[in-house]
């Protein structure tokens, strides 16, 4: 996690959307309590949730309010802030509802992940690295999600939250919430959480979904409206400690473990109707996928093409750097270094060596530049375009991109490697990386790769034609409403979600060439200026060549047809 990712705005930074108290009422009155129950809030807010569970429990004691208050907060509801204004004010309303609040209650302010829960009834005992002992009979709350880990912990944390039964846990404040209150509920306890939708599908959150489901039952349901604080897709999550399942509910429809086991992602949308589509192959034993290049000052390198000229207001210098401790550490991530790297870089300080960088300098007056140029190479960016577009930029890259490799090595250690090196220049299929649908297009020889465009290139020995029958396979609405519905419903399309996307196999012979034909035609067509929509009935053609065929395995091969006068097998 960067350093600037640690400076954001303190509500952003701490994942904050509060929940409104009429959504928090509706998830308390589900719960049945007890007076034996021991309920946990592990980011309690202003008190959404602690306000109507106080509520709940009321009505199980005898005695005066102030007596009965004192008596719930001392052994049956437990709560975490690290906000201190959120705390303060989650205090402030105990003591507006009820008039006062107990000197002794069990609300502390502090860090979710700092908090080991001790307490004198309940001795603690470390478990696989987890502080605490299965205190909770349930856990209810809107874990912060987008937040950021406090960086001093970060580390700590991943090793014990970031691994769980073989599967990497996404280092994300949600996620990370979710598997420490694992390891607080008790046997048949309740966990019930707002979260964020993403987990549903995200192959960076399958190794949560495998954890839930190796532990409980589990269901969701999607929220229709959460807050006006934020727009973003949420989920209740509701879990009961159980033991294994082979099956979640997701909006009252059952998700059957083997169904979900046919999609690499562990994908908890998959239907009855989509899993027939993952029983074969998959796009990634065809094509392998790449994300592309953080350059990290694109008005730096990179320059846009206008009327086949790009104005070029820089020119590059190289030079000596000298080497030292405070910009060593700037680069490192989190801004640590080791005791041994220390040493190392103050011994290279004293010794006076220095570190080959490059300085940007603004020409007096800019040029402007014919392209194609021999230091310039195009640059791949993203763009809603489908098929074919030609291209929009281009990168500075003399001497096989001295310049921009040289300023990536002497800035921050996320910005060293180069995404996508290995496929610099060869012929593939790229899309938008942040897109409602698959945007995908060919991207011809010679480019240099954007991370902001994925790409997906031939595997060794494929047959180069079924470049186009993929293209022409992303290019429809059955394609995408499968990315969309079961591999990633959210808007970044990362390059392992296209391989896991299903090869169609399912498509007879005769209408796969016909379909590489197509592909063909179209692609020729845009790189003479046709424009082409997802409504062209060029695109809408492709649907019928890539329907579903229950008898395709029994179809003979036929020769191939012009496009034009071409022969459709109908499922």
């Amino acid at each position: 996690m960067s350093v600037a990712k640690t400076q954001r705005a303190q509500k952003r930074q701490l994942g904050q959307f509060l929940t409104p108290q009429p959504l928090a009422q509706q998830l308390v009155d589900t719960l049945s309590l007890s007076i034996n129950d021991r309920v946990l809030e592990p980011s309690m807010g202003d008190g959404a949730f602690i306000i109507p569970l106080i509520e709940k429990f009321m009505p199980l004691y005898t005695g005066s309010v102030e007596e009965r208050l004192a008596l719930i907060l001392q052994r049956n509801i437990y709560g975490v802030e690290l906000d201190e204004t959120l705390f303060a004010r989650c205090l402030a309303n105990i003591r507006e509802r009820w008039g006062e609040l107990p000197p002794q209650h069990n609300l502390v302010r502090n860090d979710f992940f700092r908090e080991p829960f001790f307490t004198t009834e309940y001795p603690v005992a470390a478990t696989n690295g987890a502080f605490g002992v299965s205190l909770f009979t349930h856990i209810i709350g809107n874990p912060p999600f987008g937040g950021t880990l406090d960086p001093a912990i970060q580390d700590e944390l991943d090793k014990v939250y970031g691994f769980r039964n073989g599967e990497k846990i996404k280092k994300e404040t949600y996620s990370f919430f979710i598997v420490k209150s694992l390891d607080l509920l008790a046997k048949n306890g309740t966990l019930l959480f707002i979260c964020s939708d993403t987990f549903l599908t995200i192959n960076t959150m399958r190794g949560l979904r495998r954890l839930l489901m190796s532990h409980g039952e589990v269901e969701i349901e999607t929220l229709t409206q959460f807050s006006d604080e934020t727009n973003h897709p949420m989920v209740v999550l509701r879990f009961v400690k159980r033991g294994c399942t082979d099956r979640v509910i997701v909006d009252g429809e059952q998700r059957l473990r083997h169904q979900i086991e046919l999609t690499d992602n562990f994908s908890w949308r998959i239907t009855d109707d989509h899993a027939r589509y993952f029983d074969g192959p998959k796009l990634g034993d065809y094509m392998i996928a790449s994300s592309g290049m953080t350059v990290g000052k694109n008005e730096y390198f990179v320059r846009k093409i206008e009327n086949g000229m790009i104005v070029e207001p820089y020119e590059f210098e190289f030079f000596d750097d000298p080497i030292t401790l405070e910009r060593e550490r700037e680069r490192a991530r989190l801004g640590k270094l080791s005791t041994s790297q220390i040493e190392k870089i103050k011994r290279q300080a004293a010794a006076g060596l220095t570190r080959r960088n490059v300085r940007v300098v603004r020409r007096a007056q800019p040029v402007r530049i014919a392209i194609p140029h021999p230091d310039y190479r195009y640059y791949n960016k993203g763009t809603n375009a489908i098929v074919y577009c030609d291209p929009t930029h281009v990168i500075y890259w003399r001497d096989n991109g001295d310049a921009v490799l040289t300023f990536k090595k002497n800035g921050n250690w996320y910005l060293h490697g180069v995404g996508g090196q290995p496929y610099f220049g060869r012929e593939g299929l790229t899309w938008q990386l942040i897109a409602q649908n698959l945007y995908i297009r060919y991207l011809p020889e010679g480019y240099i790769l954007d991370s902001g465009a994925p790409c997906a290139f031939l595997r060794a020995g494929i047959e180069h034609d079924e470049l186009y029958f993929i293209l022409g396979w992303a290019l429809t609405n059955l394609c995408n409403r499968l990315l969309k519905e079961v591999i990633n419903h959210t808007k970044n399309i990362q390059g392992k979600d296209f391989e896991r996307l299903p090869y169609p196999w399912w498509v007879p012979e005769v209408n796969k060439q016909a379909a590489i034909a197509h592909v063909r035609q179209m692609i020729v067509a845009a790189q003479q200026g046709i424009r082409y929509t997802r409504e062209s009935a060029e695109i809408r053609q492709l649907e019928v060549m890539y329907a579903f065929s229950e008898t395709a395995h029994c179809i003979t091969p036929a020769p191939v047809l012009p496009v034009q006068a071409a022969l459709f097998v109908l499922p």
